[in-house]
């Protein structure tokens, strides 16, 4: 997959309107793209970007998602585009009172995504690397197609457990479902798998970035304490822990 030069043919009304009323994202040159990958999901691709600012040149791991070529962008299927993705972000700040933390969770998610680029023909979403994650962590909806925050609830209201993560242990995997399950609505807590590489080594200690989780900050400093459990006290270990969700947790 090849990139070519320039960028004042790069532009699309429809995705114009949308770069513009979501007031932070922008057109992307894609001679900063390369090594672009396909993944597991289909019309998503990992890559790099490289550009230069005033301290030197920036290297990022990003995430495209291929929206079509010129001829099939049109408003209405950028329109369902920002449907899907719950662009313009702001738009959402008033809030829904049927699930408080969709607004931070979204800030989260869609702070990932950084603007446009095209490439023979084709526009492409430019977004961070871990944002590919929200394709396997959480999913679309079935109900409303809308890709998800979180890996029980859509915004929608409709509850759907996501299958796309695995702690490679049954029994901590079934563990953590069983405490999404029981939710009764979207601000009900729960626990989910992180995967460790959202967990960073700052100076100060252990730094947890990536999505919001349960209504965390995107980051914030966090405590890693070990399982140490073996095949005869790992029951006893999950009724206790599971007690103290129930009871501290709600």
């Amino acid at each position: 997959m090849s990139l070519v030069p320039g960028i004042k043919d790069m532009h699309n009304p429809a995705i114009d309107n949308l770069v513009q009323a979501s007031l932070r994202l922008e057109w992307i040159s894609h001679e900063e793209i390369t090594d672009i990958k396909p993944t597991q999901v289909d019309n998503v691709y990992n890559a790099t970007r490289k550009y230069t600012l005033d301290d030197g040149e920036v290297k990022e791991m990003i995430t495209l998602l291929c929206l079509g070529n010129s001829g099939e962008c049109t408003q209405i299927l950028v329109s369902e585009f920002a449907r899907i993705y719950s662009l313009p972000t702001h738009t959402y700040n008033n809030g829904d009172s049927h699930f408080r933390r969709y607004k931070g969770w979204l800030d989260s998610r869609n702070g990932m995504i950084k603007g446009f680029t095209k490439s023979n023909d084709k526009y492409y979403m430019v977004a961070d690397r871990e944002f590919y994650y929200c394709y396997t962590r959480y999913g679309f909806c079935t109900a409303c197609v809308i890709l998800r925050c979180s890996p029980v609830w859509c915004i929608c209201g409709h509850k759907e457990l996501s299958d796309g993560w695995t702690s490679n242990d049954k029994q901590l995997d079934e563990f953590i479902k069983k405490s999404q399950l029981q939710t009764n609505s979207p601000n009900d807590a729960y626990l989910e798998w992180i995967p460790f590489d959202y967990i960073n080594d700052r100076e100060y200690g252990l730094f947890l970035s990536g999505l919001f989780l349960n209504g965390l900050p995107i980051c914030r400093y966090v405590k890693l304490i070990p399982l140490e459990i073996t095949d005869e006290t790992r029951n006893l270990y999950y009724a206790e822990v599971n007690y103290l969700f129930m009871h501290h947790v709600y």
